[in-house]
C-alpha cells in the first residue's frame, strides 16, 4: 500500500512538475522553498491561530514540494547525488520541524500526552529515514514498510483535517515504529544470504 502511495503522489506531481520545469527554477531551489514552506506551517501550527482543517491543508501543500523536487528533477535531468542528499537532508529538517510546531502548540495547551506522543513520532519518523539511509550505504535497497515520508504527511494532514490529531499521532508513532522493524528484517534477511 506504501508504495501505491508514493506512486500516486508521484503521478500528482507530473503536471505541476511539468509546469516548473520550464522555468529557470531548479530541483535543489524547490527543495529549498518546501523546507521554508513547512517551517512556515510549523509557526502557524505553533500559533495555534488557524483551524484544523486549514493547518492539515497546509500540511499536505508542504510536503507536497517533495515531490514536486524530484518531478522537476526527472523531467529537466537534474538529477545529481548532491540533489539526492541535499532532498534528504531538507526532508529530515521539514519532517522534525512540523513536529515541533505541534509540541509547542501542544505544550502551550499543557497537554502532556500530546508531547510525549509527538517525541515518539519524531523518533520514529528520523529512524524509518535513518534505516533506510544506512541499507543503501551497505548497498541494500531499502524503500519497504508501511509508513514512509509521504503516508505520514497524508496521515498528519488527515488527522488535522478531520479534527483526530491525537489518533494520526499514534498512527505514526506506532506504523513508524514498525516500518523500522520491517527495514530491520529485510536488511537482516538479504544480509544473510
Amino acid at each position: 500500500m506504501a508504495d501505491s502511495v508514493e506512486k500516486f503522489v508521484r503521478f500528482l506531481a507530473r503536471y505541476p512538475g511539468s509546469i516548473l520545469a520550464k522555468t529557470k527554477i531548479t530541483p535543489n531551489q524547490i527543495t529549498f522553498l518546501g523546507l521554508s514552506l513547512n517551517c512556515a506551517v510549523a509557526y502557524l501550527i505553533a500559533r495555534g491561530q488557524l483551524s484544523y482543517l486549514t493547518i492539515g491543508i497546509l500540511i499536505w501543500i508542504a510536503g507536497f514540494f517533495d515531490a514536486l523536487d524530484g518531478s522537476v528533477a526527472r523531467i529537466t535531468g537534474r538529477t545529481t547525488i548532491f540533489g539526492n542528499f541535499w532532498d534528504s537532508v531538507l526532508d529530515r529538517y521539514s519532517d522534525t520541524v512540523i513536529y515541533f510546531g505541534i509540541l509547542l502548540y501542544f505544550l502551550e495547551l499543557g497537554k502532556a500526552n500530546y508531547v510525549i506522543l509527538i517525541v515518539v513520532a519524531i523518533i520514529g519518523s528520523l529512524i524509518v529515514s535513518y534505516s533506510r539511509a544506512k541499507a543503501e550505504s551497505l548497498d541494500q535497497e531499502c524503500k519497504i514498510g508501511v509508513m514512509p515520508r509521504p503516508v505520514r504527511i497524508i496521515v498528519l494532514g488527515a488527522s488535522f483535517c478531520i479534527g483526530q490529531i491525537f489518533l494520526g499521532l499514534l498512527v505514526i508513532a506506532i506504523l513508524s515504529h514498525i516500518t523500522v522493524l520491517q527495514r530491520i528484517l529485510h536488511v537482516y534477511k538479504k544480509l544473510r544470504k
